[in-house]
């Protein structure tokens, strides 16, 4: 048996001899409720697991002060309360040869009603080979198979033979400033990561690429009246629903057949607007005060989210402007401000990425899949040049009702992670 062989022998034993431990592991990382902008229980918990394996973890503090110079910064939509990054470098890795950095979030998105789960979100269960809970898909099940990767690697005998890196992240699922965070310290500390995988769940197939992502608001002020005799007042919740139409037009002319995008080629509708939130009024009898509509919109990679913004903000006002008696009209961008991205597929830990699926997956090419949401991906590859792309498990219903991630699909990518590790950084002996 050639000493390649060998290796994957050792891995998939040692990988199911690890499964308690990474199903413990996924359990306690779930349960550490963790919205964005309260993400210390997650952390606390990604913190005793890397450092039960051997990482040496820092915390990089989410400085907004710091890193709203950049580019890249998305306005803060959350108090922070104090989160941080962790930033952990497997101990005993030498300097030189090809550095990996794994990154990944920790925060999660609002559950909704809770009587609308099958089971609370936060109690988590395994039905049927899949593990239930909010977070579980997105991402926490792809940061702990990643890690149960790096484990069963080092319980066959093995360590990198060059650094690496372990990244888990505040705030990813409103701005990215977490990430953007560590991409600045990485650059200010002079650390060189020679590649990047966010084990996002995207069911074992390889980001190709991911649309811009921007956070908007317009805020529409009338005048209120008692309801016998509306007549007499201005209504902002119907005016704010004739401007979300006009956005909806808006929407129309950026997807196929008006405009594409040859990432995007054969998705018959790759840019969505969505009304996500939107709150007004005071009382049924009583013609409201004020409307705010929260939504998102999608961009093609190339485009200059701040270019998109105005084009968006002038439909606002047109829009408001159409109606007889116009309200008062604030527009905002508050959150994304993400511009899109393409992957190099091509490049060599990309390659080598789709191989080590291809080993673990009886010779199959892994899919290719081109986003139409935003990851972290994009701060690594736009803000510091480095080599990014998602490969995660297969997850059902994120941010929706009864989150789940298969078990079965975390075990084949926890192999192509130890695999990958193995062929891009080397290994030694431990």
């Amino acid at each position: 048996m050639d000493a390649r062989a060998a290796l994957r022998r050792r891995v998939a034993a040692a990988l199911a001899a690890a499964e308690p431990w990474m199903l413990a592991r996924l359990r306690d990382l779930v349960e550490a409720e963790s919205f964005s902008g309260h993400e210390q229980a997650a952390q606390a918990e990604m913190r005793l697991m890397l450092e039960s394996l051997g990482f040496a973890v820092e915390e990089i503090p989410t400085d907004l002060a710091a890193i709203k110079s950049s580019p890249l910064y998305s306005p803060s939509v959350e108090a922070l309360h104090g989160c941080h990054n962790l930033l952990g470098r497997l101990a005993g890795t030498p300097e030189g040869g090809r550095s990996l950095m794994i990154s990944g979030h920790v925060d999660v998105v609002p559950t909704g009603p809770l009587d609308l789960w099958s089971r609370p979100p936060f109690e988590t269960h395994v039905k049927d080979g899949w593990f239930y809970g909010r977070g579980a898909g997105d991402m926490k099940g792809g940061l702990v198979a990643a890690l149960t990767g790096v484990k069963a690697l080092l319980d066959a005998g093995y360590r990198p033979a060059a650094p690496l890196w372990f990244n888990t992240v505040a705030e990813e699922e409103c701005t990215g400033n977490g990430a953007l965070a560590t991409v600045m310290h990485l650059q200010a500390r002079g650390i060189r990561i020679d590649a990047m995988l966010d084990p996002e769940p995207f069911g074992e197939s390889v980001m190709s690429g991911q649309v811009g992502t921007v956070w908007a608001q317009y805020h529409l002020t009338g005048r209120p009246a008692h309801a016998m005799e509306a007549q007499k007042g201005l209504n902002p919740i119907e005016a704010a629903m004739h401007v979300w139409r006009r956005l909806k037009e808006v929407e129309a002319r950026w997807n196929p057949p008006h405009a594409t995008h040859p990432l995007f080629g054969d998705h018959p509708h790759p840019l969505n607007f969505n009304l996500g939130r939107i709150h007004g009024g005071e009382w049924a009898s009583s013609v409201p005060t004020t409307c705010r509509v929260d939504f998102r919109f999608g961009i093609y990679p190339g485009r200059d989210p701040a270019e998109a913004k105005r084009e968006v903000e002038a439909a606002i006002r047109a829009a408001v402007a159409e109606l007889p008696e116009p309200p008062r009209c604030t527009v905002g961008f508050e959150g994304f401000h993400a511009p899109g991205c393409v992957v190099d597929l091509e490049a060599p830990p990309l390659a080598l990425l789709a191989q080590c699926h291809a080993e673990v997956n009886g010779g199959a090419r892994p899919a290719t899949f081109a986003a139409t949401g935003t990851t972290d991906v994009r701060l690594f590859q736009l803000g510091a040049g480095i080599p990014s792309t998602c490969y995660g498990p297969r997850a059902q219903r994120i941010h929706a009702l009864d989150e789940c991630v298969e078990l079965a699909s975390m075990r084949r990518v926890a192999l192509v992670y130890a695999l990958f590790i193995a062929d891009w950084c080397g290994v030694t002996a431990a």
